[in-house]
């Protein structure tokens, strides 16, 4: 059996705050009616033709935005979700539930996470690069505990970006263009010798 652990990255179903567009962090923010239509439509994707392979471990964060979409996506594999709390967003301490300000080119302004200074201090948050240490932690340990296996894992955006820059070696300022949609599909893997491979990125079916 090949050591390769392949991982299928899936963000979680729209919550109100994701409308509102409002930091949510670790603020345990339940899915809204387009988030739960969205885990239906991507239930009915992998149970579909279109969708082929064997997924022998679901996993989530134990937030209730991520393991509810975990539970209506992929239910029909059969496999208990393996909640870990190493999979949340970022811990946005006092900054959750503010609303993020959008610039001129449609990206997230954050403010007071500016990502030229990944160690500055969240007050009862965390560093950006803490969160990255943790997420790098989090899938390393996955892909040890599941070796060679197809691993489906639901998250969060924040997450998602860090394994995007991870696995193409990309530093916590780079630029990245596409935003990360919900129920969006990324699959990567990561070899025996640690070394992380992209394979597609934000692949929609819904």
């Amino acid at each position: 059996m090949s050591s390769t652990s392949n991982f299928w990255l899936i963000r979680h179903g729209e919550t109100a705050w994701n409308n509102a567009m409002r930091l949510q962090g670790w603020r345990d923010i339940a899915l809204n009616e387009t988030g739960i239509e969205q885990a239906r439509q991507l239930a009915r994707y992998l149970t579909s033709a279109q969708f082929t392979e064997r997924i022998d471990v679901v996993v989530s964060s134990d937030l209730s935005r991520a393991r509810d979409t975990a539970v209506i996506a992929a239910g029909h594999f059969g496999h208990p979700v393996v909640e870990m709390q190493a999979l949340r967003e970022r811990n946005y301490g006092i900054y959750e539930g503010h609303e993020l300000v959008m610039q001129p080119n449609g990206r997230a302004n954050l403010r007071n996470f500016d990502r030229r200074c990944p160690r500055s201090p969240v007050e009862q948050g965390e560093t950006l690069t803490a969160f990255a240490q943790r997420v790098h932690s989090a899938f390393e340990s996955l892909a040890t505990q599941y070796a060679g296996q197809n691993i489906m894992v639901f998250a969060h955006g924040g997450v998602i970006d860090i394994v995007w820059r991870r696995a193409q070696q990309l530093g916590l300022d780079a630029f990245r263009r596409d935003p990360i949609r919900n129920c969006s599909i990324n699959r990567f893997s990561i070899h025996a010798d640690h070394q992380w491979q992209m394979h597609d990125w934000g692949h929609l079916v819904c």
